[in-house]
């Protein structure tokens, strides 16, 4: 399933993630406590993620990486 910039963002802030964008290259860096960070950059139609050394561009894996439970909300 492919999600809307905005949509994602929704997604992770209501996992309790925030957002700061990084302020030379374009990557949004989402955080929260107990979870290990989330980066992504998106190309318009696709995003892309990374989790400590992996990548991935479903949003879903990338929450479990980052250690995220309950996902029944992300397809």
């Amino acid at each position: 399933m492919s999600y809307s910039l905005q949509r994602v963002i929704e997604i992770l802030e209501k996992k309790g993630f925030v957002a700061e964008e990084s302020k030379n290259n374009g990557v949004l860096h989402f955080t929260a406590p107990g979870y290990k960070e989330i980066k992504m950059k998106s190309d318009g139609v696709k995003h892309y993620f990374k989790v400590l050394t992996k990548f991935t561009t479903n949003l879903r894996t990338a929450l479990e990486w980052a250690g995220v439970e309950k996902l029944e909300d992300v397809a």
